[in-house]
């Protein structure tokens, strides 16, 4: 058949449908194709029970910039953010526990924010090739120093510090208070496999740091409508500018002709040519599954059979017939409670311990939990009187993604609810329906490789110019034509569009 696209993306997930827009915006025909019968990967919402719309993986948005915002004229296309934070409000919080850390806490938060404004304008640039020769990558080289050129001696060691420590040393040089280092050590370890003295984490803490919600840096908010909407506004976008997307179309494989792509076919037969094909999937699900192997370099092909891409995490999503009411609190406050992230972990330790059960082959004991209810301010998501709660759980073993584990699973979320049921005791009696996820049902289900949320993990050696693996941090690959652009590169995951974005500029 003649060539009826420039471009096939494998994959709808919100960085395809970016790299989709972006590419139809630059006068390309693409085609985006995706296997499931709902856009969105990972930031999706679904449908599990009448009348209810769910986030049912990624349930909050930060790590979207302006320029993807503004670029792809979200706005216009019906993203509403809506905004829940209040700093004065939290200072006065930590105060409660401690007025020393009530104090420290703007000078913390100086501190990530210094280092966020030098790291962020490396997410909006394509790696250079670290170690190459080649004029073309000494170009990138010296293009990465100047965005370097505001360190200085301190702000260079508080950079390899931030890149390198876990996040309960960083804490530990700041708080005092067990209770502030527990609620903060959490965005360090969430979505990773290890716990918040696993060396590293302190780069996970600055890399949902980085993100910001209409110039504020480190802001989260929710999506009306679930965080579907962010990747159906970008899908409008795309088909606005002329490209095509496709539901219920699963690439069985890449077709390679002497060392360049020109197309997919279809799990159904169909054959569709483009000279360029870019694959949003997991990694390993493009070359260990969509591309013969025999097409790849040795090397290549066990640089990516080595990725690390594990994951302990277990969505648990709830529908109450009532919001939880928090013992102790005055019902003005529970109210502030349920609007808010409700953690479930007391200490660092706790955390640490939630991970030390997984690490040595069983579910956590005391599981940790980032609890949100989006209907507290989202009245769209569910009937009227109802509520939504969205917990991110952990841990469980990285293993648990070659099982089921339903019997296993199911009594997780049992000790889940049982937690949080120690300051909201009328949780357990308010849950009507419930969803859990564990590792198997996201690799399955929706392409998450180990249950990834990053698609890979955010780990020194598989960030920035390693991301997937050396030497091909640029989206190429060593396939003519065959692209990345998932949250397997350079930056890595979170709902950000940043992928696709530095992918289509390639491109």
């Amino acid at each position: 058949m003649p060539a009826e696209y420039d471009a096939i993306i494998v994959g709808g997930g919100h960085n395809g449908l970016a790299t989709a827009a972006y590419l139809a915006r630059a006068g390309l025909k693409p085609l985006v194709l995706e296997r499931r019968g709902v856009l969105g990967g990972a930031a999706v919402s679904e449908h599990p029970w009448p009348g209810y719309t769910v986030s049912t993986l990624s349930y909050v948005l930060s790590l979207m910039p302006p320029e993807v915002m503004n670029e792809l004229e979200l706005r216009r296309h019906g993203l509403i953010l809506l905004l829940t934070k209040n700093p004065q409000q939290a200072r006065a919080e930590i105060a409660k526990f401690s007025a020393k850390d009530a104090d420290v806490w703007p000078e913390f938060s100086a501190y990530l924010a210094k280092i966020a404004r030098l790291v962020r304008p490396l997410l909006l640039m394509t790696p250079p090739a670290v170690g190459a020769k080649s004029p073309a990558d000494l170009l990138e080289l010296a293009r990465f120093a100047w965005k370097l050129k505001g360190l200085d001696v301190k702000g260079t060691a508080d950079f390899v510090k931030v890149m390198t420590l876990s996040v309960a040393e960083l804490l530990e040089e700041w708080f005092e208070s067990p209770q502030v280092k527990a609620a903060r050590c959490v965005s360090g370890a969430i979505g990773t496999y290890g716990g918040p003295y696993t060396p590293g984490t302190a780069y996970v803490l600055l890399h949902h740091y980085i993100g910001e919600i209409d110039g504020q840096m480190a802001e989260w908010a929710f999506v009306r409508g679930g965080t579907g909407a962010v990747s159906e506004a970008i899908a409008d976008d795309a088909r606005e500018r002329g490209a095509a997307i496709r539901t219920q179309a699963r690439v069985a494989r890449v077709l390679v002709k002497e060392g360049a792509a020109t197309g997919v076919a279809l799990s159904d037969g169909t054959e569709l040519r483009a000279k360029l094909v870019i694959s949003n999937a997991h990694p390993k699900t493009t070359f260990c599954q969509l591309v013969d192997r025999t097409e790849l370099p040795p090397d290549f092909l066990r640089a990516i059979e080595r990725y690390k891409t594990r994951s302990g995490t277990v969505k648990v999503n709830l529908a109450l017939g009532e919001p939880p009411r928090f013992s102790g609190l005055a019902e003005e406050d529970s109210v502030t409670a349920a609007r808010s992230f409700i953690q479930l972990c007391d200490s660092m330790d706790y955390l640490e311990r939630a991970f030390d059960d997984a690490k040595y082959g069983k579910p956590s004991t005391a599981p940790y939990s980032d609890g949100v209810l989006p209907t507290m301010i989202d009245d769209s998501l569910a009937p009227a009187g109802k509520q939504l709660m969205s917990c991110f759980t952990q841990y469980v073993p990285a293993s648990w993604s070659q099982a089921p584990h339903r019997e296993e699973l199911e009594a997780y979320a049992d000790r889940v609810i049982e937690g949080y049921g120690r300051f909201a005791p009328n949780l357990k009696t308010a849950v009507e329906h419930r969803q859990v996820l564990g590792p198997y049902d996201m690799e399955q289900e929706y392409g998450l490789v180990g249950g990834n949320i990053m698609h890979g993990d955010l780990t020194l050696d598989q960030l920035f110019s390693w991301r997937p693996v050396a030497g091909y941090a640029d989206y190429r690959t060593p396939i003519k034509g065959l692209y990345l652009c998932g949250s397997g590169t350079h930056p890595g995951g979170g709902i950000s569009g940043i992928n696709g974005r530095n992918a289509s500029r390639e491109i």
